[in-house]
């Protein structure tokens, strides 16, 4: 009988444990910042099938981190393998945008036979409430890590009393 080369099968299947968190964690996220589900992903080829590089359409999705103080609210996103250059912060109508472009790095030798890393456009948005001054966000990047700080101001009343006059 002639030796056969066995190859190793290796199927990364989709953790229900980490896969619930993470559908929470969005939950919880589009309830605290408003809006209709913002960060609820929209299920893939790659969850269906348990095949993260199956997906090639927005598979990168940024892990975030979004903490409240009095004072400020902080979101920290982390961006392995990418530079202040491929990301891209937007705000238009209290709506916060977290965009870039993660880029294949294969190396060409070798045979490549599992990619769960993740490559291509991303975007994540975000409502931001009524108390977060807008003109005084800022976002610095170090080490692969974005820290976006939105400081908070009182609420304003857009209430107000319109005088009638006459002709």
């Amino acid at each position: 009988m002639p030796d056969e080369k066995q190859t190793a099968q290796i199927s990364p299947a989709a953790n229900p444990l980490t896969d619930n968190f993470r559908r929470e964690m969005d939950s919880l996220m589009s309830r605290f910042f408003g809006g209709s589900s913002p960060f609820f992903p929209i299920e893939t080829a790659a969850q269906r099938t348990g095949f993260p590089s199956l997906d090639m359409t927005e598979a990168v999705s940024p892990a975030i981190d979004v903490n409240e103080t009095d004072a400020s609210i902080e979101l920290t996103a982390e961006l392995p393998g990418l530079s202040e250059d491929d990301v891209e912060i937007e705000l238009s109508d209290r709506r916060l945008t977290l965009r870039g472009q993660k880029n294949v790095t294969h190396d060409d030798g070798g045979d490549l036979r599992i990619s769960e890393r993740s490559y291509g456009r991303f975007a994540r948005t975000m409502t931001l409430p009524e108390t977060v001054d807008v003109e005084a966000i800022r976002a610095e990047f170090e080490k692969g890590v974005l820290h976006i700080t939105m400081p908070k101001t009182e609420p304003k009343d857009p209430s107000r009393k319109i005088k009638v006059s006459t002709k």
